[in-house]
């Protein structure tokens, strides 16, 4: 039996990487982190993207290979105009779509004067929006749906801060997706100063249901810099970690996620997974500032996370 292959060897970025870059959006100063779907057919990520103000909005871009994407002119989000929300929804990025049932589910972050809250919000057709409420208090950051409900209820991910703890991932459950409770802890910050993950950690984009279990991507963070990893949470209890990659398996370290914006950043907040191959396409954002693929195996990723 051949050794198993290095975390760092699964996922593979895109020889062609960046994918898209603030050149192929006028007035654009920055494209990054992006939600990721299948929709009729196509491929579709919903972009954060900033201009020379840093006034950000959120708009779709679609695609036949995943790799080429054309750029929707008018934004799908941006700023609330709306009196119910507007004083929470100053700055809008790192959007995360979940699909349960014929919805598409996009919560974000939404940054303001109070702080950042959860944001939700639904479409069915990527041409209009809906802001659903606020899920949560502030300051949290990374929500992220379930696909499906899990005992009946439907589940949450997301990164609190607090006084006393900057960086855990969180889990909670809701009847209705408004109201929140049964909040536990789920994964920690590395103990070590030098741990790749030892400032704080937070979830990616939805969790992939498996046989073996529900494959959860997230960041962590150092303090030079950004990396990658995946756990394997429970299929009926997803609050029990039953495995986790040893390690980073994707880091800063190409020179456009190493120079721009933000240095040394690799951040995802959406994949896709190809069901007749099952190759997983990882999409993630480069420095804040442009937008990078990967892709894995998805038993690989899995394997790697039962490793003992």
């Amino acid at each position: 039996m051949s050794d198993p292959k290095p975390c760092k060897e699964i996922l593979r970025r895109y020889e062609g990487n960046p994918i898209i870059t603030p050149k192929d959006f006028p007035g654009a100063h920055a494209i990054y982190n992006c939600g990721a779907v299948k929709f009729e057919g196509q491929y579709l990520l919903l972009l954060s993207i900033t201009d020379c103000n840093s006034d950000a909005r959120m708009h779709v871009a679609t695609s036949d290979d995943g790799i080429n994407f054309d750029i929707r002119k008018e934004p799908l989000i941006e700023t609330s105009t709306d009196p119910e929300f507007k004083e929470y929804d100053g700055w809008t990025i790192d959007p995360r779509i979940t699909k349960i049932g014929d919805t598409y589910y996009i919560v974000y972050p939404a940054y303001s004067v109070h702080g950042v809250v959860g944001m939700l919000g639904k479409t069915l057709d990527f041409k209009t929006f809906e802001r659903i409420d606020i899920i949560s208090l502030p300051d949290n950051r990374c929500p992220v749906l379930f696909p499906e409900k899990i005992n009946g209820e439907y589940v949450r991910l997301d990164r609190p801060t607090t006084i006393h703890r900057n960086g855990e991932i969180w889990i909670s459950y809701s009847p209705d997706l408004i109201h929140w409770g049964h909040h536990r802890l789920l994964l920690e910050p590395g103990s070590r100063p030098d741990d790749w993950n030892s400032v704080k950690v937070g979830p990616c984009g939805p969790p992939i249901k498996t046989d073996k279990g529900w494959l959860m991507i997230y960041h962590g963070v150092h303090p030079t810099g950004y990396s990658l990893s995946c756990a394997l949470l429970d299929l009926r209890d997803p609050s029990t970690v039953i495995g986790k990659m040893p390690g980073y398996m994707l880091t800063a370290e190409e020179p456009y996620e190493m120079v721009g914006r933000v240095r040394n950043v690799v951040f995802s907040t959406g994949a896709i997974l190809e069901e007749e191959t099952g190759e997983l396409k990882l999409y993630y954002g480069a420095a804040d500032t442009c937008i990078g693929l990967a892709t894995a195996p998805l038993d690989e990723l899995v394997e790697a996370c039962l490793r003992r």
